[in-house]
């Protein structure tokens, strides 16, 4: 937020006014706190063939292998628990562009190519996982 890489109306200008120790502090502080239960709880649901496999002739890889599920990359969030408002939300400002935090554009071009509904079941799938 602090460089412009990603831009919101209510971050930016926090982050603006932050020194680097600022931002270590409260990074700090909310990785101390614990992770909040979801009331939606789900580890039966399948998970999406996107999620598993991808879609490769899309040059779509599986989620999973980055964001959890399959194996968790360094860098790359771990999604389980997260809101479906809150990842749809960044798969679609990916898309658009409007988000651009990906230094090598990696999530811009998969999410380019995902579906509406891929990308739907992408975000509910996640938000029930613990």
């Amino acid at each position: 937020f602090k460089t412009g890489a990603r831009v919101s109306v209510v971050m930016s200008p926090f982050a603006a006014a932050m020194s680097d120790q600022d931002m270590k502090d409260v990074a700090a502080y909310y990785a101390y706190l614990p992770r909040v239960p979801s009331n939606n709880l789900d580890t039966g649901r399948p998970a999406p063939a996107v999620v598993v496999t991808g879609a490769p002739m899309r040059n779509i890889p599986p989620c999973g292998s980055c964001h959890g599920d399959i194996d968790n990359k360094a860098g790359s969030p771990w999604l389980g628990g997260q809101s479906a408002v809150y990842i749809k939300a960044q798969l679609e400002a990916f898309a658009s562009g409007a988000r651009r935090n990906d230094i090598s554009e990696q999530m811009r071009n998969i999410a380019r190519q995902m579906t509406a509904e891929e990308i739907d079941q992408v975000a509910h799938y996640y938000e029930v996982q613990p």
